[in-house]
């Protein structure tokens, strides 16, 4: 077989039957009796099939006939595929370009979504034959996941076809377009409420907001993420390992309950509409008094004067003498990113809590960090000024920020009464020095807790306290250079 000519590329290799086991069937009454997602390789297609409900894996070899668009669409149509995903690295992933399959645009319906920074070179095609019956709703998505960019890591098919079977399953839809289009669609999905309602009508612009009278509101310096550190104690200097603690994300799991605004805000002057439960943005004198998160031994809970209701109330949780001055807030509230933060909150669950089904450890990793990247995305949006499909909302992105936030000082309370002093936070992950080799027992309950409380272990085996980790603590300017230099020296440097 050949294709647009291109450098030397190693083939893939096989996949095993008893790869991993797949319980979901995507067959439906208007499908044909087989569907399939493959992996596309040089000379071989792997197959993961439904066939009367149950999934079956087989190795095709690809005929020689296939290096013209139309000729290779057809035989990947009549191998019952919904999805076949071309293999990084291979010749057909490094040389294909979307003229190039418009070239079967004679006998095929082809709808390519380019790379936006190459746009020559495909990341999604839909495709459908032309003459067709009318009454076959099948299509085929051909994916490039080399340009979709969404940071897997992928050591062979195996790892690639674990990858996207897992979250086909968990997610229930195809991870076949770019992080960006999906978390969009993501959004729209599974929060209609918004979309549909005054709600998702009345974004705010509080940059426009002037709080007294002088001094403008910025929505998008009200909460920042956490990123601290501080250097190691004399006791822990004398300990053996660093472990490395990773949060799913805190902003999804606020986004499971944050309480966000309905219509227009209401100014009130003297700060006195502050009730620790309304969404509103606040400026507020804040002291520390006695409080342990002075900056020093532990992060600061301090980001700025204006703060966000859950910032105000975790600046009171955490002992700070907080005096709301003035502020805008809203009456009502509604939680509409509930369904779409639990969706993606119960889908990383199960690919933690069930390893036995998602056996397949690397797919499982790259599944987990694609929920993470949906997660972010999806909040992101929100804070965007302007976005296709109406999204716009920067003042629910900050009562979603805020509260993660809040959250995260809830865990590192919870640590510190049980006696954990983190010495590193850089946002979703904390660091702390232990003589316990075993990541559960160096944090005890954190890891083993009966429901999942979002956290896995950063590094699989603890990091060494070496002279060089010692060296790391004292040259490193801030907790970002710190955080990168340790996961370096560990080399779990994530993609």
């Amino acid at each position: 077989m050949s294709f647009p000519k291109s450098g030397n590329i190693p083939k893939g290799g096989r996949l095993r039957a008893a790869m991993f086991m797949i319980n979901r069937d995507n067959t439906s009454s208007i499908t044909p009796a087989r569907t399939a997602m493959g992996i596309l390789m040089d000379n071989e297609l792997l197959l993961l099939e439904a066939v009367q409900g149950k999934r079956m894996l087989r190795s095709l070899q690809l005929p020689t006939d296939v290096s013209e668009p139309g000729r290779l669409l057809k035989y990947l149509w009549d191998a019952g595929l919904h999805s076949a995903w071309v293999m990084p690295a291979t010749t057909l992933s490094r040389t294909v370009t979307c003229s190039w399959l418009e070239q079967a645009s004679n006998h095929w319906v082809v709808s390519v979504h380019p790379d936006p920074h190459e746009p020559t070179r495909p990341v999604r095609v839909l495709l459908w034959p032309r003459e067709r019956n009318q009454w076959e709703a099948r299509r085929l998505a051909l994916a490039f996941p080399e340009y979709a960019r969404w940071g897997w890591e992928l050591t062979d098919a195996r790892s690639l076809l674990a990858t996207v079977s897992y979250l086909d399953q968990v997610l229930t839809r195809s991870v076949t377009d770019s992080p960006d289009l999906l978390a969009h669609e993501l959004l729209n999905d599974l929060t209609p409420d918004a979309a549909d309602s005054p709600l998702g009508s009345s974004a705010l612009d509080l940059d426009a907001l002037s709080g007294s009278g002088t001094t403008l509101v910025s929505l998008r310096e009200c909460a920042r993420d956490v990123v601290w550190m501080r250097p190691l104690t004399v006791m822990e200097q004398c300990q053996r390992y660093v472990h490395k603690y990773v949060h799913l994300s805190w902003h999804l799991q606020a986004a499971c309950g944050a309480p966000l605004g309905e219509g227009a805000p209401q100014y009130c002057a003297s700060g006195r509409a502050y009730d620790s439960m309304r969404p509103g943005i606040w400026r507020a004198h804040v002291e520390r008094a006695g409080s342990v998160f002075d900056g020093k031994q532990l992060p600061s809970g301090l980001d700025g004067e204006w703060m966000s209701t859950p910032q105000v109330r975790c600046c009171q949780d955490i002992g700070y003498r907080v005096q709301v001055r003035e502020g805008w807030y809203w009456q009502e509230a509604h939680d509409l990113l509930k369904r779409w933060g639990t969706t993606l909150w119960q889908a990383a669950s199960r690919l933690h809590i069930h390893t036995q089904v998602y056996r397949h450890a690397l797919g499982r990793a790259n599944a987990s960090h694609t929920i993470t990247r949906l997660a972010e995305l999806g909040i992101s949006i929100l804070a965007q000024e302007q976005t296709v499909g109406g999204w716009s909302r920067p003042d629910w992105w900050v009562q979603v920020v805020g509260l993660g936030r809040a959250l995260l000082f809830a865990q590192l309370v919870s640590l510190v009464t049980k006696g954990t002093m983190p010495v590193l936070v850089d946002r979703d992950a904390f660091w702390v020095i232990s003589d316990e080799a075993h990541p559960p027992s160096a944090v005890p309950g954190l890891l083993t807790a009966q429901q999942w409380r979002g956290y896995t272990a950063g590094y699989e085996a603890p990091l060494l306290l070496t002279s060089e980790v010692r060296d790391a603590f004292k040259r490193a300017q801030h907790a970002g250079e710190l955080a990168l230099a340790l996961d370096t020296l560990v080399g779990e440097v994530l993609p």
